[in-house]
């Protein structure tokens, strides 16, 4: 694991179509931060939190660009099991995937598994009873409830202890009464693993994550193009 510098970025987008940019053009993070992407819904925050874990094709918008994660500059032609394993990116996304012919315990596993690394016995204990899960991960996704698959899709994301941990809207198919437990539940097993996080979310303000540094938001139109950016250097300003 990281220990500082675990995101450098510098002047990345990605271009939808002919009048659409979607940009980060300043974010720097060390282990164990927090940070809320702070606009509206439709911004485009899913597309720079893929822009940040480069699962989406970064394209420089200046000779200045940067885009490294734990120290590695991510470049198209890096190999992906360089920068994105699960002991270095973690994912958990607004609608839990998991595989259906898999047990939970085994979708907890898949990440690991894949990439050959061997998760920490007592950590996997951890996330298992403290997200709720202990007694129930033989069962198959179809077997369990709703919360009960986002919970394992948490525990997946986080078993690698990974640098980076992104969160997209990762609540919003949740039982209102539970929102608050599950949000309080990733944030404290993020510090317990010191992993960075980015959380994209337009409810942002509920405790759990209402004291973390906002990476603030504007648009502008260029050309017939509009630029929606993200920068923590905004942070605080009016939306343009």
């Amino acid at each position: 694991m990281s220990t500082a510098g675990v995101v450098h970025i510098r002047d990345i987008g990605i271009r939808l179509g002919d009048e659409l940019v979607v940009m980060v053009d300043t974010l720097d993070m060390d282990a164990g931060e927090v940070v809320v992407l702070d606009a509206i819904s439709g911004a485009g925050k899913s597309t720079a939190l893929g822009l940040i874990a480069g699962a989406l094709p970064a394209e420089n918008m200046s000779d200045a660009a940067i885009h490294r994660l734990s120290g590695i500059d991510i470049t198209p032609d890096l190999p992906r099991d360089r920068f994105s394993g699960p002991t270095k990116l973690g994912f958990v996304l607004q609608t839990n995937i998991l595989i259906p012919y898999l047990t939970l315990s085994e979708n907890i596993d898949l990440p690991m598994t894949i990439s050959g690394d061997t998760a920490d016995a007592d950590w996997r204990a951890h996330l298992v009873r403290a997200l709720g899960l202990a007694g129930i991960t033989e069962r198959m996704p179809t077997e369990v409830s709703v919360g009960q698959r986002q919970r394992a899709t948490i525990a997946r994301a986080l078993l690698g202890q990974p640098d980076l941990l992104l969160l997209d809207e990762p609540v919003s198919a949740l039982d209102p009464v539970n929102v608050g437990q599950v949000e309080r539940l990733i944030e404290v097993l993020a510090q317990d693993a010191n992993s960075a996080v980015i959380l994209a979310s337009h409810q942002a303000a509920r405790p759990a994550f209402a004291d973390a540094r906002r990476v603030g938001h504007k648009t502008e139109e260029r050309g017939g193009v509009l630029y929606s950016r993200f920068a923590d250097t905004y942070a605080g300003e009016a939306a343009a």
